[in-house]
């Protein structure tokens, strides 16, 4: 499995302050692990959003969304519910 940072997930992250990044980081290498070892944690509520594009949660307040395609994940957004929301109306 291959994974990306778009530049729309990077510009989402750039101004988290340590402990935000902390966790953001933490989560993308659960996420990771599971993907590669086919083993779902609860923690990370993962979601099917719509077409290629999925979601999973850093904590209560903070979901990255993915897509995927073939062997690649690539990471597009970090944000609360609302920045999903608003990114999946725009797509």
């Amino acid at each position: 499995m291959r994974f990306a940072y778009q530049p729309s997930f990077l510009d989402t992250t750039r101004q988290l302050s340590r402990a935000q990044a902390s966790k953001l980081l933490n989560a993308i290498e659960k996420f990771q692990h599971a993907i590669e070892n086919r083993q779902w944690p609860q923690g990370l509520g993962m979601t099917h959003l719509r077409d290629d594009y999925f979601e999973f949660r850093v904590d209560i307040q903070t979901r990255v969304i993915y897509r995927r395609s073939g062997d690649l994940i690539r990471y597009v957004l970090s944000g609360s519910h609302d920045h999903v929301r608003r990114f999946l109306k725009a797509v």
